[in-house]
C-alpha cells in the first residue's frame, strides 16, 4: 500500500533518512519487491523506506553481515509500506 504525499510527509517529516540512504530502484511484485542497491545505500535506510527491520532484510536475503551489501545487489523485501 503506497502512501500519498500528505501521509508521507507526516511519517517522514518531509525529507527523511529513507530518501537520503535508499536511492535504489525497486520492482513491485505485489507481495514483495526486489530492490536494487546503489552506491550510498545502507540496510537501515532501505529498511526505513519500506517499513521493515534490518534483521528482516538479512533473514529474507541470507545476509550474514548487515554492514556488507553491494552495488547492484538484488534484495527481496516484503514491505509493510511502499514509498
Amino acid at each position: 500500500m503506497a502512501l500519498n504525499e500528505k501521509e508521507l510527509n507526516e511519517v517522514s517529516g518531509g525529507y527523511g533518512p529513507w530518501q537520503q540512504y535508499a536511492k535504489g530502484s525497486y520492482v513491485n511484485y505485489g507481495q514483495y519487491i526486489v530492490y536494487t542497491v546503489v552506491g550510498g545505500d545502507v540496510l537501515s535506510g532501505i529498511a526505513i523506506r519500506f517499513g521493515v527491520t534490518v534483521q528482516q532484510i538479512c533473514q529474507w536475503n541470507n545476509i550474514k553481515n548487515p554492514d556488507l551489501i553491494y552495488i547492484n545487489q538484488k534484495l527481496t523485501i516484503y514491505p509493510t509500506i511502499l514509498r
